[in-house]
């Protein structure tokens, strides 16, 4: 034995070992994966809900009317904000980078152009532009949307 360990001391920092695991599971179990939950909303109480399909048609280009009349304008977030990497992740299973380029791609094609990109992720700023972009959609963490928009869809980890 080496000097100063006992089997005792031993034996108890392996059950220390083997339990450490079980005991901070729950700091890394799928309730934290879902803390963060993203709503895709508006202010304009006219625009309707989303399927997750039709979100993710918006946020891919693919489609710019809603119920084929309503022209909708979507606004990001800094390509810097932890928000958006989680948000395209979460809906679109993609990278900010994946889709820097899959947008640079499009754009070059001619078929379409990114989403207009804040300066910052505050919701106030979110709010001001929606403001100002009546048929405009936007997202942010549901915990940061104000009561009075329009919540379109909930975009949750895993779904």
């Amino acid at each position: 034995m080496i000097k100063g360990l006992t089997l005792k001391s031993l034996l108890s920092f392996t059950l220390l070992l083997t339990t450490l695991p079980i005991i901070t599971l729950p700091a890394y179990g799928s309730d934290n994966i879902k803390d963060v939950e993203f709503a895709v909303f508006s202010l304009n109480n006219e625009i309707p809900a989303l399927t997750k399909s039709k979100a993710r048609m918006l946020y891919k280009g693919k489609t710019k009317k809603l119920n084929g009349s309503i022209k909708i304008v979507l606004v990001d977030l800094p390509e810097r904000s932890i928000h958006r990497e989680e948000f395209y992740n979460m809906l679109l299973g993609k990278s900010v980078t994946q889709m820097n380029g899959y947008w640079a791609s499009l754009s070059f094609s001619g078929k379409g152009t990114p989403p207009e990109e804040l300066s910052s992720d505050d919701i106030r700023d979110i709010i001001e532009w929606l403001n100002e972009n009546p048929n405009g959609i936007a997202y942010a963490p549901v915990s940061a949307v104000p009561e009075n928009a329009n919540i379109l869809i909930t975009v949750l980890q895993g779904e």
